[in-house]
């Protein structure tokens, strides 16, 4: 496959405007792809126009899973200097939604498989691909392929989610929490009438706060970090004269091992139990996500392949100074170790598909995440670099012949 067949299959899966939505079109276009290069597939269809694509080459132990996500976040147009469903070339930058985040990353992993296809390749296993729908918000795919025993008999698992030249073989989990306060409206020169929902709802945020609070201060992992806490969005009120009826928060937890995502839910739950049953407010918990961390084998083959085979494709993307100075920074701000010339394993924040594959076994499975990308996922004006869409091709199929020798 020449180069210009590779950018047409990223343009082709940029056009496809799958804002958490429309993944089986995405799904239809691979499964059509892959018939064309002799690689069965199924589309296996959810609510809507939403489906997972599940295609194997081979059969028998081991099995290597290799995953990506359809879906992409949404976009705010006004804010873009190209049209985000058209993949647009600048000079080495390729941008458009999701190019990072993660279509590079799901046809790199598709166009190695076309090639080891044609090239005849013969291995004793089998290649597992799990393209999945809705992971920006939920996982439910992958969620869905795991009930369905999709992941059952992997040996091995590699998602393809941007990592750059890193290796990424642990995750946070994550907890999206919605606060609902329930109060009485009224006006605001006469407040005893109504039964004021802000106010109920910042009391019993410091409150939640402070009981996490003294939780994380004595939890700690030694890849991932602590836990992290934010409040992300508040509503309430829609006058200065109107005593406010209904407010609400949405909480963001990125969660450790050490500090399960059930203990906070319950920490959470005893807050909110008990300021009903002390004071005049409604409070009520709705949890939104409810992700598991993940804690990968830092010893497992996929790494020491990944380190061996990426290493000279790091190495020759020779840095300057001021890159090198730019990318330390990011890292730094980021709390993720930077080198130009190492590929390095860490711990990341960000969740992906494996909370929901592998939910049966958190840690120490052999697991990693390694694609095509950089920092500026979910941002306006997001691009990959055409560099390295290309070269993580390559590195895929070197990746998947050693795995299998």
């Amino acid at each position: 496959m020449d180069i210009k067949e590779k950018l047409d299959i990223l343009s082709k899966l940029i056009s496809f405007p799958s804002v958490n939505d429309h993944e089986k079109q995405v799904a239809i276009y691979l499964q059509k792809l892959l018939q064309e290069h002799n690689i069965s597939s199924q589309i296996l269809p959810l609510e809507g126009d939403r489906a997972n694509l599940v295609a194997e080459i081979g059969s028998g132990k081991p099995v290597l899973a290799l995953s990506g996500h359809m879906d992409v976040v949404d976009v705010q147009r006004d804010n873009w200097q190209t049209d985000p469903f058209k993949l647009t070339p600048v000079a080495d930058k390729l941008y458009g939604r999701g190019s990072t985040d993660m279509k590079s990353g799901l046809a790199a992993m598709v166009i190695a498989l076309i090639e080891l296809q044609e090239s005849n390749f013969q291995f004793p296993g089998t290649i597992r691909f799990l393209a999945t729908s809705g992971e920006e918000v939920g996982q439910y795919g992958a969620e869905t392929l795991q009930k369905q025993g999709y992941m059952q008999d992997v040996d091995s698992l590699l998602i393809g989610e941007p990592s750059g030249y890193l290796v990424v073989y642990a995750s946070k989990g994550e907890l999206d929490l919605k606060i609902q306060s329930f109060g009485k409206a009224a006006h605001s020169s006469m407040p005893a009438l109504g039964n004021n929902a802000v106010e109920h709802l910042l009391r019993v945020l410091n409150q939640i706060e402070s009981q996490l609070s003294d939780l994380m201060a004595t939890a700690e992992n030694d890849v991932l970090g602590k836990t992290l806490f934010n409040i992300d969005v508040i509503k309430g009120g829609q006058q200065p004269n109107a005593i406010p009826g209904y407010a609400e928060a949405v909480l963001n937890i990125r969660t450790i091992p050490e500090l399960a995502n059930q203990k906070i839910l319950d920490t959470i739950q005893n807050v909110i139990e008990h300021y009903n049953a002390t004071t005049t407010g409604q409070i009520n918990l709705v949890c939104d996500m409810n992700i598991i961390p993940i804690l990968g084998n830092k010893d497992a083959k996929l790494i020491k392949l990944i380190q061996k085979i990426a290493q000279p494709y790091l190495q020759k993307q020779n840095y300057s100074a001021e890159e090198i100075e730019q990318l330390e920074k990011q890292a730094q701000l980021s709390g993720i170790p930077f080198s130009a010339d190492e590929i390095l394993t860490v711990g990341v924040s960000g969740g992906t598909d494996a909370s929901k594959f592998l939910i049966d076994q958190p840690e120490d499975f052999n697991y990693v995440v390694f694609g095509p990308g950089n920092g500026n996922a979910h941002q306006d004006n997001e691009f990959v670099s055409q560099t390295m869409y290309l070269d993580f091709i390559d590195i895929y199929q070197q990746i998947i012949k050693e795995y299998f020798k």
